[in-house]
């Protein structure tokens, strides 16, 4: 070991500018599925962390009322109309961001779906579409964009997987497999970004109020069955995946990357 090594080991580094840390001031962000759920909640967050916004979403009219939110609250944001299961949509829209902002800084993977049924009941075909929709779609995203983060030599994406990808919820066999692939493929993809400076993270929530548990709120038994298995009690709140996401997305989680984040109110930890 060099003198100088021995000495670095032996001296606790502090950044002078640690209160910076979480910063994502002046940032571009890309959010997939932008225009609802998690995605908007993380929209409207990252822009009150003073991100410059880029919403994308096949879903227009969404699109529209999210930017209109952002942008009424003074902060930048635009948005392209994009289907992430068309690669070469997708490829366009980075080249877009790039033409624009001339960089892309954080990548968030939120587009998703899902089909809640047994999986004899469950047709071929919407295996299919979630399989595209929320693994193949989020490949798609990470491989042009992730493209401009290589040569910029830096740059965060985050994945939103699920706690599906972690336990085995009966009726979710296709949307299971799709987020335990996008858990495996951040794993891969930080592994293969890692000396190009590009983190590359997945973000596990387990049910947060959204538009896509409505079927499971309207149904008392099978909430109150999700709910026992979180030792917190509840369904988080929209807004409480904002404060994961920003860690993911900001310095602060410099030396991070591979892992699932868990937001799960307990729910793995049982």
């Amino acid at each position: 070991m060099g003198e100088s090594l021995r000495e670095e080991v032996n001296h606790i580094q502090v950044p002078k500018n640690l209160s910076e840390l979480y910063s994502i001031a002046g940032k571009v962000a890309v959010i997939t599925g932008g225009a609802s759920g998690l995605g908007e909640a993380i929209a409207m967050g990252f822009a009150q962390f003073g991100a410059t916004i880029v919403l994308l979403d096949r879903n227009e009219a969404g699109l529209q009322r999210v930017c209109s939110a952002i942008l009424e609250q003074g902060k930048p944001c635009s948005f392209i109309p994009v289907d992430v299961t068309d690669a070469s949509a997708v490829q366009k829209a980075a080249d877009a961001v790039i033409k624009q902002h001339g960089r892309v800084d954080i990548l968030v993977n939120s587009a998703g779906m899902n089909i809640r049924k047994p999986a004899l009941e469950l047709e071929p075909e919407e295996f299919q579409k979630i399989i595209q929709v929320d693994l193949i779609g989020s490949f798609y995203s990470c491989k042009y964009f992730g493209k401009y983060m290589v040569e910029q030599k830096k740059g965060s994406i985050i994945n939103v997987a699920s706690i599906n990808a972690h336990v085995a919820l009966k009726g979710n066999v296709a949307y299971g497999c799709a987020k335990g692939g996008v858990v495996q493929l951040s794993k891969i993809l930080a592994s293969e970004w890692a000396e190009s400076g590009v983190r590359v993270n997945a973000l596990s929530p387990a049910h947060h109020k959204t538009p896509l548990v409505t079927q499971l709120v309207s149904d008392p038994k099978w909430y109150e069955a999700l709910v026992s298995c979180i030792p917190m009690g509840r369904f988080g709140e929209a807004y409480e995946i904002i404060g994961p996401a920003l860690y993911l997305a900001s310095d602060a989680s410099s030396f991070t990357t591979g892992i699932s984040l868990l937001t799960d109110g307990g729910w793995v930890a049982i």
